[in-house]
């Protein structure tokens, strides 16, 4: 119901931001200040601001409706973007007002060079935002662990986020990654669909990419809070009873994949390694169900032999290092995807991405494959993780 909490914000940043978008281009040329600019500019900005309603309202046909979500996912990025600029934009001119006093000729001319500097870093940031989404990344990080064990090598994807804004070459592209890395062990740490399994374009396709990547020990994933079947408007999504929010279809496509899902279970992988994959928390809550603790688990892990865990959200690090994981391996939190989120996110979690160790236990959060909400990252990457693990630290 968030989305709906917002809509009055919404709509009232976008009335401020059309309007300044009309003084600015009317500053420029008497020509953007006819009337026939400005219903062809508002019918354009009004088309791009509702998509996010429109994109949700229409269900068919098919084609229709992808496109106006891909529409919306690109103008959420873009909105930002230009409220930034703007707001910049002003404070400065108030700025100049305060201190030199100009008259109204020359606030004029200094609007319409700002405005203009503006809009084309508006630009060159999204366009910069859009292609960097697609630009996938191998990070890499390199563990040791106590006790003994065979080195290894794992490779970490998460946040696929398969939907409105999902390019199945993409896919591809990372699985080939994945293949180049010739893991012992791949992971799929949550958030593996974006709420709706009717978006995901060509299924068959993406899981037979999936499917294409070897590993000695096999590929395991969890689910994340966004793996399941919720209506969803501008990324936001809420409860509704009537509907059945585990598809079934979604397992099924992990299946054709080659994908091992865990929920609460663990396995023990032929080199002797534990490896837990937790429910997510706030799937759990949505579905009336509940996880097993750090506590609890400490009461099931063998403590002479290494053990992993996949847990979509970085949450209660301390605690999984005290039950005796020595690896956590996560997502969710997209290293905060856009600027200025990215400069918030050590505020809201313990690892906002990265590695950290925590005690004896080392944590390793990836910024994610794909993107939510606005189809762009700025000061961010689009990444799969290569984790060369050793033991006997």
């Amino acid at each position: 119901m968030l989305a709906f909490i917002l809509a009055p914000f919404y709509s009232f940043v976008n009335v401020f931001l059309a309007r300044w978008v009309l003084r600015w281009t009317g500053a420029c040329h008497r020509v953007f200040g006819t009337r026939a600019f400005r219903v062809l500019f508002l019918a354009v900005y009004s088309f791009a601001a509702l998509t996010p309603l429109t994109g949700f309202l229409v269900q068919s046909p098919p084609a229709l409706r992808r496109l106006l979500k891909q529409v919306s996912n690109y103008w959420l990025g873009w909105m930002l973007y230009l409220l930034l600029a703007v707001l910049a934009v002003e404070a400065l001119l108030a700025c100049l007002r305060r201190i030199q006093r100009r008259d109204f000729a020359q606030m004029q001319r200094v609007r319409q060079v700002q405005g203009g500097a503006a809009l084309a870093l508006v630009c060159a940031v999204c366009l910069y935002g859009m292609a960097n989404a697609r630009t996938l990344r191998v990070t890499e990080y390199a563990v040791t662990l106590e006790g003994a064990g065979e080195d290894m090598t794992v490779a970490l994807l998460a946040d696929l986020h398969l939907g409105y804004s999902t390019d199945p070459a993409y896919i591809e592209r990372a699985a080939q990654a994945v293949n180049d890395m010739q893991p012992d062990l791949i992971v799929v740490a949550g958030d593996i669909f974006d709420n709706e399994y009717e978006a995901v374009p060509e299924p068959d396709r993406i899981a037979a990419a999936l499917a294409s990547m070897h590993s000695t020990y096999g590929a395991y994933a969890c689910w994340g809070n966004h793996d399941l079947s919720e209506p969803i408007l501008a990324g936001f999504t809420w409860d509704t009873e009537d509907e059945e929010k585990n598809d079934p279809q979604m397992a099924g496509f992990l299946r054709r994949a080659g994908i091992n899902l865990l929920e609460d279970e663990k396995v023990t992988l032929k080199n002797g390694v534990q490896l837990v994959g937790r429910k997510d928390p706030s799937r759990d809550r949505k579905l009336g169900d509940e996880r097993l603790s750090p506590a609890e688990w400490a009461g099931l892990l063998e403590p002479e032999k290494p053990a992993f865990v996949i847990d979509h959200q970085p949450k209660e690090l301390e605690a999984l290092a005290e039950a005796g994981f020595d690896l956590d391996l996560s997502g969710h939190t997209h290293g905060g995807q856009v600027f200025p989120s990215n400069l918030i996110m050590g505020f809201l979690w313990e690892n906002p991405c990265g590695m950290v160790q925590i005690k004896d236990m080392f944590s390793v959060v990836t910024s994610g494959l794909g993107v939510w909400g606005p189809d762009m990252r700025v000061g961010t990457a689009s990444e799969v993780v290569k984790i060369s693990v050793h033991f006997g630290g």
